[in-house]
């Protein structure tokens, strides 16, 4: 039990959510419902929004595809280094490498569009 909590990643699971929503409201899956509809577009917003934390792990992502410091990370994510290096650790766990170049911190180029299809 306690190495398979080690290895869950609450980004991992988000991220199944997210894409399995993005699927069905592609594929038409809610047309029969308007409010069942309307609630999974709201809540792919809401996941993709900076106010969550999932929403700020993409954004870091898009901004690590390019390079980025950790003062620009925290400062563009308004949080704490701390939370920034909270963050790097929950995608690290995903499975997403991230590199170490100097001071700025990258990503394979396109991997925020591979994850958020």
């Amino acid at each position: 039990m306690g190495a398979q909590l080690e290895s869950r990643s609450d980004f991992t699971e988000t991220l199944a959510i997210h894409v399995a929503l993005k699927s069905a409201i592609r594929a038409k899956k809610f047309q029969r419902n308007a409010a069942v509809r309307k609630a999974a577009a709201s809540l792919c917003t809401d996941l993709e929004s900076d106010r969550s934390i999932f929403g700020r792990q993409l954004q870091m992502l898009r901004m690590m595809e390019r390079g980025a410091s950790l003062a620009e990370l925290g400062r563009k994510l308004r949080c704490s280094r701390r939370t920034v290096f909270r963050y790097l650790n929950h995608l690290e766990d995903a499975g997403i490498g991230i590199d170490l170049l100097g001071n700025r911190y990258k990503v394979e180029r396109n991997i925020s569009k591979m994850i958020a299809q």
